[in-house]
């Protein structure tokens, strides 16, 4: 084989060398940083222009759902991922988070519905993903969210999915019939309460509140903070401590800055 062409090998071995190490940093990167599959960046750049009205058109299309004015269950995915693009709209998220959020969105419910993850797992999935977005896949590149970032996405999630975790499971998880059967069910008491003259009363409204505290106990407000605080501490603590640090700094700017007006002050006084 000639010299002229060992080097055409070497030169295109290398090419596939630098191909396949590109390659693998994409699929690095898309592991820590996952975006979602429904809609590229310039689908999501075009949505930011639209009124929340209109990006809910949008959404009936892009989500496949028909029935969501007749359906609770479409009509609860159609609030979740308009409610969540919207919030990350109105923080002035990039494309490629809000791409990332979305596909957060998206992973978790899909844990829920397809997996029927318990709450802790998917907590702590949560907990991973947000974690491992403060990991820049490359020094050329920064991290796809700061400490701040992360933390408020922490709290969004924690007031939306969490919060109301049982209540997901309940919907994605029950058969249609079910839900409907339960409510005509529901409203058949009621009715016969009606007839007899009963009404709701407040025999009936205690009742109704029992059920509901022991359909969906073990998930109160409270336990999810406790359960979320934890998390936080362990998988986000970094976070916390940069966002600590950060306004350690800024609080000694401002000491710096109001040193010169406590002079004048000092010197009258003495």
């Amino acid at each position: 084989m000639s010299a002229k062409a060992k080097q055409s090998n070497k030169s295109a071995d290398k090419n596939a060398n630098d191909r396949n190490d590109a390659a693998s940093k994409d699929n690095d990167a898309e592991k820590a940083n996952p975006q979602w599959k429904l809609i590229n960046h310039e689908q999501i750049n075009t949505l930011l222009d639209l009124t929340v009205e209109q990006v809910q058109l949008q959404f009936e299309v892009i989500l496949g759902l028909k029935n969501y004015q007749t359906c609770l269950k479409e009509a609860a995915l159609l609030d979740y991922f308009v409610s969540g693009f919207w919030w990350a709209r109105e923080m002035n998220y990039t494309c490629q988070q809000i791409s990332f959020i979305m596909a957060l969105l998206q992973l978790l419910l899909d844990n829920i519905r397809e997996k029927q993850m318990p709450f802790v797992d998917n907590l702590n999935e949560f907990a991973k993903l947000i974690s491992g977005t403060r990991q820049s896949p490359s020094p050329e590149v920064d991290s796809l969210l700061d400490a701040e970032q992360a933390m408020s996405i922490t709290d969004y999630l924690k007031c939306s999915l969490f919060q109301n975790y049982q209540l997901y499971e309940f919907l994605l998880n029950r058969p249609r019939e079910e839900l409907l059967l339960g409510k005509k069910l529901t409203q058949g008491q009621r009715t016969s309460q009606e007839e007899d003259g009963e009404g709701p009363g407040e025999t009936g409204l205690q009742q109704e509140k029992e059920n509901k505290a022991t359909e969906f106990e073990g998930f109160n407000v409270q336990d999810v903070k406790d359960v979320l605080g934890d998390l936080t501490k362990e998988m986000l603590g970094d976070l916390q401590a940069e966002f600590t640090e950060k306004l350690r700094v800024q609080e000694e700017s401002f000491s710096t800055r109001l040193d010169p007006l406590k002079q004048p002050a000092n010197s009258y006084t003495s």
